[in-house]
């Protein structure tokens, strides 16, 4: 009997909630058991990073990211920026003919109540023609189904650095989702720098209150520098204290 007692009651401790997500570095985000809140949706699973750079073209560690959560009632995003090792936002720039920066990360995305709509890719980035940069993301349920995918690039010019926005991709299904995010920079005889990226998530299902600066990101081109730049201070101040 006092077997029994004792399986009941392990069954009805309630499951400990995920926390809500943070500013910090994406190797915090890969340390996270159970992954981490934006209003209704669960991010998890954060990979290790991969690149496939040309020779003297130097990779990214996961302490060298800056992952910015925000959210409104409609939508989710997580804002990826580039640091040096003394975590001061730093653009990755290749300018010699043939030099290559390729980036490829993967994590998971869960909406519970409701479900993820729709999915946005974003860049900051700024090149000379000809140079070429581009951006994709793509999700899938892990039990399997169509892979959606947005894209920017630079359209075959040169741009001003600025950020630019893919196409709002609609997304049908309900379940976890795999989030594949690439990234490539491609210099010939112009230059290609790239200060960050940005995912958008649609739901219809999310609760998070919009944080000061996230409304104006899209179409910002310095926002991701500038979120960076105050998550730095915060992590010295911390550090101060």
């Amino acid at each position: 009997m006092k077997r029994l007692i004792t399986a009941i009651c392990l069954c009805v401790v309630p499951a400990v909630a995920a926390p809500a997500c943070v500013t910090g570095t994406y190797a915090s985000y890969q340390a996270l058991s159970g992954g981490c809140t934006i209003g209704g949706a669960l991010f998890s699973n954060f990979s290790n990073l991969s690149f496939v750079n040309s020779p003297g073209v130097s990779a990214l560690t996961s302490s060298e990211i800056d992952v910015i959560p925000s959210g409104s009632a409609t939508q989710d995003l997580l804002t990826f920026v580039y640091e040096n090792a003394n975590a001061v936002a730093t653009p990755v720039t290749v300018n010699q003919n043939g030099q290559i920066f390729s980036m490829g990360l993967t994590f998971d995305i869960l909406v519970l109540p409701g479900a993820l709509t729709g999915i946005q890719m974003d860049s900051t980035f700024g090149n000379t023609s000809p140079g070429s940069a581009s951006a994709s993301k793509t999700a899938q349920l892990l039990s399997g189904g169509p892979a959606i995918t947005s894209t920017v690039n630079d359209g075959g010019g040169s741009n001003a650095l600025g950020t630019y926005s893919g196409i709002v991709m609609p997304v049908t299904g309900s379940g976890t989702f795999l989030i594949t995010d690439t990234t490539s920079l491609e210099a010939e005889t112009g230059s290609v720098t790239q200060s960050g990226f940005a995912n958008a998530f649609l739901t219809s299902a999310s609760t998070a209150t919009p944080e000061v600066g996230s409304l104006a990101m899209i179409g910002s081109g310095l926002v991701f520098l500038g979120m960076a730049g105050n998550a730095t201070r915060r992590r010295k101040k911390a550090k101060e204290d």
